[in-house]
């Protein structure tokens, strides 16, 4: 009996890293070389001055507290760009889920503190199943040059 609940914890497992690989191609982390709440207020900066609208923090950690719990700090940055969200949700409203944009801050057990985003691969399944076209060449190169829009943030937060 030990042997198929064993069976099945491996399969389960496997499972879960096969998910986690295909997941890290849609994900983009760099390592911030500087503290937490630096590099926070940082990417607050950095996004405003890129011309994003910050619409808000999403801070975990507190989260997690309230509910009697402790993790290390990780804080979402929820930010976007009316002018380009808005004709995509008019045009598919169920987009309002997925949209804005997030940034993640977050420190890992060790201290490390890293910035995490959506690569342009996500970005274009997200508008996918929300019917957009994702073979069109239109919604990939602004799908790209979204990515390119948070590296550039990114890389002015983490150095």
């Amino acid at each position: 009996m030990a042997r198929p609940k064993i069976l099945f914890v491996v399969s389960a497992v496997c499972s879960l890293l096969a998910g986690v690989a295909q997941a890290a191609g849609d994900l983009v982390t760099k390592r911030s070389s500087r503290p937490f709440g630096e590099t926070l207020e940082r990417l607050e900066a950095a996004a405003k001055e890129s011309g994003m609208v910050v619409f808000a923090r999403l801070d975990h950690a507190a989260a997690a507290k309230a509910a009697g719990l402790q993790m290390p700090p990780e804080t979402v940055m929820v930010i976007g760009n009316p002018k380009a969200g808005t004709p995509q949700m008019l045009e598919q409203p169920t987009l309002g889920i997925d949209l804005p944009l997030k940034m993640l801050v977050w420190q890992n057990q060790a201290g490390e503190v890293f910035v995490s985003y959506n690569a342009a691969a996500f970005l274009v399944a997200t508008l996918a199943r929300h019917g957009f076209d994702a073979s069109s060449e239109r919604i990939g190169a602004g799908a790209k040059a979204t990515e390119m829009r948070l590296e550039s943030i990114a890389d002015a937060v983490v150095k």
